[in-house]
Parts: structure tokens; C-alpha cells; sequence
């Protein structure tokens, strides 16, 4: 059984053959515009990007994309069914039944994604918009162990399943799955959407509440080894592991507004941001993986979430507010993060493990370890939750704890103890170090 996000995940089996599209060519002394968007259509610029953006081609997430995206040969994912069902959103009021779990049948409502005619650039208003509908319907896994969790409002909340009246249960739909079944499926803003500070659902915001390990251990019917459950009850709210079979490396659920800013994605910077095509290609072998390599996204789906992700971080916070807020604490940054964190995008190139000195489980990853870790972007830092790699620290202010390195620190998420590494900023002046966590929570 596998617990890298395809726990519990059914063969969906084949659904059809791809359509193939036969593209009339005639004479002319022009040479054809540019393709504005060449990630849909032309697999040569897919390939190259793919192989361009990987940071360890010989790691096991690397090696399975290279032998399978854009290859043009009879393993090559292209050539699975295009997968966009009718799909719903869970609705609110279907917690409230006596006893009774949510409908298993579409309702009238239930539709696919409608996909645009036509693409005239990678952040096309109708990209934008249709990444927006796909970020809170378009199923990308099964989630058959959330059944313990429907069957009420009070039993949602307890797995960190939000509840809205408007956007319904936890990012949760039922989806047509390509055998003709119906089944509950998660979408990305169930783990990538959470209450802000105004109550309003967030998307982008890591839902720091969800605990996915210990509804999977909850379901019926579920019979994991006594290892695996161990470590599945120590990710606890807001990890989870997309890496291993074993659960034994849990990692904090990212921080998505600021992925505009972002030079290498994952938590161990497996890809190198070479354009948004990265982080579409991205997002469509992510689907592709987590429903067991049986169907593909449509293209132009994974595009629109890249473009409506990139246009979350228009809602965050400039450094100018910020220093405003604490122009001491910009100054004390300014002087002593810059070299990691440096403006604009307030990231930069990855840190070595040995340097870093934060828990190097993840870095050192057969699957996704490149040897280092991200520098994440601090746009956003102040309301994001968890912060470091594992979510150990709860906040800006745990981060600059000088007591947090020592035996006797008593903030850790995620067990108890010291949390090591990151020690930059803790020698620093008391006034300085409440500057600059003043700083870094208005961002």
C-alpha cells in the first residue's frame, strides 16, 4: 500500500483513447508566428523543460519524469486518457443529516471543467480563471479515507477539515471516476486553503489543521503495519508525507501565495523554476502520479492552476508595508537576511544541508533530495503558520527563540526538544530580534 498521497488511491483503468489532433499545414513564404503557449501542444519544449528544471536527475522523482514525460516512445504518460470529469463540491449542509453520510450519486449540478477554445499567453485572464474553478474542483486523488470525517460537521472539524457555506467541506467533490464510479476526491485547496485572518477561506494558505495521517489511520478498514502507523500518527496537523511508502518522511504542507516569487520548487528544491511552464509541468505529473499513472490532466488545466497560483501573491503584503509597520526591523533585515533572502522575490539559490543544520531527513531523500534545502520566500511569512521544512516551529516569533535550540525549548510542533539550524538572527540584540520579527510578521 502506498502512502506518498496514493493511499487508498483505485485503479482508475483506462477510460478511452487520446484524441489526436491533425494540424492542416500549407505553403507560405511567412515563417509561422511563435506558439505563444508552447507547453500545450509541442512535447520537444516539454522534454527540454523538464530536464532543464531538474536539479538531481538521478534521484527517484527525477528518473521516474524522465522516463516517462514527454519521451515519445510507448511509455510516455501522453499517451494516458485525458481525465476531466463531472465533478461537485461536498456542500456544507450535507454534514448536517441525521446519521447520514453525504449523498454517494452526483447531483443535476455536477459538470466537468469547460476549458477555454483557446490559450494566448501563459497568464491569459481565462487561464487565470479556469485555474481558479480546477484549484477548488478539479479532483487530483482519492480521498476514500475521509468517510469518518463526513459524517459530520463536529467529525470534519476534528481531521482539520474546513467548513464553508459557500466553497463546502475541505475542498472535498465527488467526481465521475473513468470506470463510471463516483468517489470522494480531494482538490488542491483542500490542503492548500485554511481560514485567514478575516475567516474567509485563503487559497494558497497551507491548512496547518489538516491531519490526513490520522484519518487514514481512522477509515474503515484500515490495516497498516505497526511501522507505517507510527510514523502516519507522527505527522500529526499540517504534514504529510508525498515522498515515501513508509510515512517516515512528513514534510509541512507549502505555502502556495507565494509562489510567484519562487526560484526552485519543493521543500528540497527538486526543480528549478525555468518559467511557468516548471510549475505546470509540475502540477500535471503530480495528478498523474497520485491516481497511479491511469489518467492525465488536461493541459491546459495544469496551466490555468500554474497562472492562478502565480496571481495569489497580488493579495500579500509589499516589504514596503512592512517596513512601514517597522522600519527598524526592515533595517535589521535589510543587514542580516538579505544574502539568503534578497529582494525582490525575498528567496535565492538553495542552502547546503551542512550549512542550513535543520533536520536533513528530506534533503537527504532517495526519492527528492538534491543535498539542500529551499530557501523559501518570505512574502507572506507573517501568516503562514508552520515554518521550517517540518513544521516544527509554529511561528516567526518561535524562529527567533534563542531558547529554541536548547533541550529545555518547549515551542516545538512535532515532538519535543530543541529545534536546531536557522540560527541566523538568534545572537542579535533583544530590540533588534523584536524588530525583525515585528518586520516579518507584517509580511
Amino acid at each position: 500500500m502506498r502512502f506518498n498521497l496514493k493511499v487508498m488511491v483505485r485503479s482508475f483503468g483506462r477510460a478511452g483513447a487520446l484524441v489526436g489532433a491533425v494540424l492542416a499545414t500549407g505553403c507560405s513564404s511567412q515563417r509561422p508566428a511563435p506558439d505563444p503557449v508552447p507547453y500545450l501542444d509541442d512535447a520537444s519544449f516539454r522534454r527540454s523543460n523538464l530536464v532543464a528544471s531538474l536539479v538531481n536527475p538521478g534521484n527517484s522523482y527525477s528518473t521516474l519524469r524522465l522516463a516517462h514525460y514527454a519521451t515519445g516512445d510507448s511509455n510516455d504518460w501522453d499517451r494516458l486518457p485525458e481525465w476531466n470529469p463531472a465533478a461537485e463540491p461536498i456542500a456544507a449542509t450535507e454534514l448536517d443529516a441525521d446519521g447520514g453520510a453525504p449523498p454517494s450519486a452526483l447531483s443535476d449540478a455536477a459538470a466537468p471543467l469547460m476549458l477555454p477554445e483557446s490559450v494566448v499567453s501563459p497568464d491569459d485572464p481565462e487561464l487565470v480563471a479556469l485555474g481558479a474553478q480546477a484549484f477548488s474542483r478539479y479532483p487530483t486523488q482519492l480521498a476514500a479515507y475521509f468517510v469518518t470525517a463526513l459524517a459530520s460537521r463536529s467529525a470534519a472539524a476534528s481531521y482539520g477539515l474546513w467548513i464553508d457555506d459557500v466553497r463546502g467541506v475541505g475542498g472535498l467533490v465527488r467526481a465521475r471516476m473513468a470506470d463510471g464510479s463516483v468517489a470522494v476526491a480531494l482538490t488542491c485547496s483542500t490542503c492548500h486553503a485554511a481560514p485567514g485572518a478575516e475567516g474567509a477561506i485563503a487559497p494558497g494558505l497551507p491548512n496547518h489543521n489538516l491531519n490526513i495521517g490520522q484519518a487514514i489511520l481512522d477509515a474503515p478498514g484500515s490495516a497498516l503495519d505497526a511501522a507505517t502507523a507510527r510514523a502516519m500518527v507522527a505527522w500529526g496537523p499540517g504534514r504529510l508525507d508525498v515522498t515515501t511508502t513508509t510515512g517516515t518522511e512528513p514534510a509541512r504542507i507549502p505555502d502556495l501565495r507565494p509562489v510567484q516569487w519562487l526560484t526552485f520548487l519543493q521543500q528540497d528544491a527538486t526543480l528549478r523554476v525555468v518559467d511557468p511552464t516548471t510549475l505546470a509541468i509540475r502540477i500535471e505529473t503530480l495528478i498523474i502520479t497520485s491516481n497511479n499513472d491511469v489518467v492525465r490532466p488536461p493541459r491546459v488545466v495544469a496551466l490555468g492552476l500554474a497562472a492562478y497560483l502565480a496571481s495569489l501573491a497580488a493579495a500579500l503584503p509589499s516589504p514596503t508595508a512592512a517596513a512601514a509597520v517597522s522600519p527598524q526591523g526592515a533595517a535589521v533585515f535589510a543587514a542580516q537576511c538579505t544574502g539568503c533572502h534578497a529582494a525582490p522575490d525575498l528567496t535565492g539559490a538553495p542552502v547546503p544541508l551542512s550549512i542550513i543544520g535543520t533536520d536533513p531527513t528530506l534533503g537527504l531523500s532517495a526519492v527528492r533530495g538534491t543535498g539542500t534545502y529551499r530557501v523559501p520566500s518570505l512574502h507572506g511569512v507573517g501568516s503562514r503558520g508552520p515554518l521550517l521544512h517540518d513544521g516544527t516551529l509554529p511561528s516567526v516569533g518561535a524562529m527567533f527563540d534563542s531558547a529554541r535550540t536548547t533541550p529545555s525549548f518547549t515551542g516545538k510542533l512535532h515532538g519535543s526538544g530543541a529545534v536546531a539550524g536557522h540560527t541566523y538572527g538568534l545572537d542579535l540584540p533583544d530590540g533588534d530580534r523584536a524588530a525583525l520579527i515585528e518586520f516579518l510578521e507584517a509580511l
